[in-house]
């Protein structure tokens, strides 16, 4: 045992954290584009989620699009939020309003 107490729990707060984050991603207020896709402004980062040709929902963090495809808008939306998530980990103020 290190006896290190801050760590394990500084580790599950962050757990907790992102848990919470993800479920309120759906809920949050998503605009629409004029073309009828949901998107959001996340300091300066555009997220979109979109349907394809094929009736599958996609997703994009500014330019860049997911390489897969989903069935639900949700499943797409919480693709994002992983994505972006990943992609941004270290930038807190970017979560703290979430």
């Amino acid at each position: 045992m290190s006896g290190d107490y801050e760590g394990p729990k500084r580790r599950e707060a962050k757990l907790r954290n992102r848990a919470a984050r993800r479920t309120r991603w759906l809920q949050r207020k998503w605009r629409v584009s004029a073309k009828g896709n949901s998107f959001l402004n996340v300091d300066g980062h555009n997220l979109g989620v979109h349907m394809n040709k094929f009736k599958r929902w996609g997703y994009r963090i500014g330019s860049r699009f997911s390489a897969k495809t989903y069935a639900t808008k949700d499943e797409a939306k919480l693709a994002l939020f992983d994505d972006f998530r990943a992609a941004t980990q270290d930038d807190d103020r970017l979560w703290a309003s979430d």
